[in-house]
Formats: structure tokens, sequence, C-alpha cells
């Protein structure tokens, strides 16, 4: 029998100052006596492979491991930690989530008593396709909800080795022993691994790490609580972020509400510390959403805190499946006219496609989640690390 289970008991600000540690620029701190790495010449890999040679290794090893990496946290709560997985998008793909939403609701509703053991039309199956894709349009993911639903890569890991009573284990019958629960643990980050090897690999490999990798953040929580807590040093060597942002309510509210004015005073400080902490930025791109398909563009207000980056070389912003009637739903509008970034604007479907069908929905949740609980690794929970 197989369980996942959390291995790990350190607590969530440990992991964070670890990691804080890791990506630094001096590593781990130490006395003077050890402030130089050692050579390790008695690895072969250091001994035998010229520096060129391992650069071009890291840096295959960061392909490998996916390009764009997804910064995300791992739970409901704001004090949650973060968690990242690879971007497997197409990221100029067209956004199809409503489009499938409505083929499924336009299926004819099949007769019961023609059902073969609940597949087709009608059918329970039908029903958790309907949900499915109803979770993934409000998806705080938005089109990179396939990421979200990607299963992590899993080990199994024996309880023997990790549970006190190890001797009275080892007397146990061999028939016994291999009856026993195993754990399902996530596998370890190439990231993480690379720069635990040694102080000698930290150093050679750590930029790599940055000038490969981009920094692609799951909603706003995640880029601010990133920002919080990850090392200055580690921050200034990024150099390309995207942003997938669910625009909350707030953004079209009067200016003067209470809420809106709180979103907004939060909204300027996260841009003002990327553009403080993260000044080599080369390329940041934007993907914006309503909190619902159909709801209104942000405030002209809103976008003022992203002229700051006109500096930035590649700086786009798409908007998609805002409506402001009757403002044409594609087309220039004024307020970018000067805008630093280039963007562009994508309709969305013109109906609501759940509005002709609430019949068929008897039994179904009502309403989609406002704030919507990550639906990743949702088909084998676990507890795993944090970065």
């Amino acid at each position: 029998m197989t369980e996942t289970r959390d291995v790990q008991r350190e607590s969530p600000a440990a992991k964070a100052n670890v990691e804080d540690q890791l990506t630094s620029t001096g590593g781990p701190t130490c006395d003077s006596t050890a402030s130089q790495p050692s050579s390790q010449l008695q690895s072969s890999f250091f001994s035998a492979l010229p520096l060129e040679i391992r650069q071009s290794i890291y840096r295959h090893l960061w392909l490998a491991t996916g390009s764009t990496q997804h910064v995300y946290q791992s739970g409901a709560s704001l004090l949650a930690p973060l968690s990242h997985c690879r971007c497997i998008a197409d990221l100029d793909a067209e956004d199809t989530r409503e489009v499938e939403l409505a083929r499924i609701l336009n299926t004819p509703p099949g007769d019961p008593a023609t059902v073969e053991a609940g597949v087709g039309p009608g059918s329970t199956e039908e029903r958790d396709a309907i949900m499915e894709w109803r979770y993934r349009v409000v998806s705080t993911w938005c089109n990179h909800w396939p990421c979200e639903e990607e299963p992590p890569v899993l080990r199994a890991v024996d309880t023997d080795a990790l549970e006190d009573g190890s001797e009275e284990k080892e007397t146990m019958p061999l028939k016994n022993r291999e009856s026993q629960h195993r754990l399902l643990v996530k596998e370890f980050s190439p990231f993480l691994a690379t720069l635990l090897t040694c102080r000698r690999m930290h150093g050679e490999a750590v930029d790599s790490i940055y000038d490969a990798t981009t920094f692609s953040f799951v909603g706003t929580d995640a880029l601010s609580r990133f920002l919080n807590t990850t090392a200055p040093d580690s921050l200034a060597r990024i150099t390309k972020l995207h942003l997938t942002w669910r625009a909350p309510i707030a953004t079209y509210m009067n200016l003067d509400s209470e809420e809106s004015l709180t979103e907004m005073a939060r909204w300027e400080k996260m841009w003002a510390e990327v553009a403080l902490k993260i000044p080599r930025l080369k390329e940041l791109r934007i993907w914006a959403y309503p909190c619902y398909a159909r709801y209104p563009m942000p405030h002209e207000e809103w976008l003022r805190a992203l002229h700051q980056f006109g500096n930035v070389p590649k700086f786009d912003v798409s908007f998609r499946w805002f409506q402001n009637p009757p403002t044409p739903d594609t087309g220039p509008l004024d307020f970018l006219d000067d805008a630093p970034f280039e963007y562009d604007r994508i309709p969305p479907v013109q109906d609501n496609p759940l509005h002709f069908h609430w019949r068929r929905l008897i039994g179904l949740p009502p309403d989609e989640p406002r704030h919507p609980v990550s639906r990743r690794q949702k088909k084998r929970r676990y507890l795993g690390r944090a970065l």
C-alpha cells in the first residue's frame, strides 16, 4: 500500500531561511577559515571537466528542468509556503476554456435509459466534465490551467529510514518488512539539489539558474511573498518575470471605496518593490484576466504603476476576456496611448455559456468560488516541500 505524506518537519520560516542562504551570493554563512570553497579535486566532475563544460552541463540541466518555472502559493492561506513547477503551457495559444465549457453544455441531454455505464450526455461523467471546465474558467492559473493540474514527480521512500525503532524493524521477517507502508514524497528539485551539493558547485551554478530561468508568478500574492522572503542578492539576479493576474473586482470599483483603496495600495507597493529589488529586468510579461469573464477593464489608475518599467526591453501586457460596453472589445484604448508596454486585447465569448443551461445544472454548485483554492496535484495529495 502506498500513501503520501510529508517527511520534512521544519517550519515554513526555516525553509525560507534555507532558501535565502542557498540562493544568496555568498551561500550559507561560515567563519573566515572556511570562506573559500574546497577545490573538490577528488571529484572527477571538477578535476577532469573544464569550467566551460561544467557550465554547459548546468545550462542543459536547467533547460531539462523547465526554462519557465511557475512560483505559486501551496495553500489558500496568505502565509502558505511557496512552491514551484515547470510551465508546460503554450503562452501564445488561444485560451479555449469557455469554448470547451460551451461545447460540453451544448451537447444535447441524453435519455437516461440509453446511457450505458454512466457514460454519455446527461451522465455523471458529463456533470464531472462540466465542473472540471467551470473550475478551469475561474482558476487563478488562468491560461496555465494545464500546469496547475500537472501531477508532481513522486518517489517512494521506505518508512524504516524515517521512523524510530529501526533496530526492531531489522529483526522482522522480510515479508513483514515489505508489507510496511511506503511514503510518496516530492522528488527533489534539481535547482536545490545542485545548490546543496557543495559550495564550489553552488558558486558555479547559481548565476546560470537566473540567466536561464523565467520566473512566472501565479497571482500577486505569490509575487509579493517571493519579494519579501527571498534574499536581495537572489532577487537582483532575476532578468525575466511573468505574471498571471486575475484582476480583483476592486480594479473597476469606485476608486474611493475602502476595498479599492486597500487593493490599490498593495498593488502599487508590490510594483515599487519589483522596480527596486529586481533592477536587471530584461523581460516583463503580464497576462491580465478579469475576476470573471466579461467584467470591465481595470481603471486607468491601476496601470500607472507599470509605467516605471519603461526601460525594460521586452514589456508586454495581454488583456483577456475584459468587456466594457459600449466600448469595443478590441483595438486601442485612449488611456493606453502612452503606455510603455506593447499590449493586445482578446475579447471573451460574447455570452456566458452557463446562462442558457441552468436547468441542466441542478445538483451542481450554483456559483464558482470568488477565491478558488489551487487545484494543483489534486489527484494525488501530499504535503510537499516549499521551494
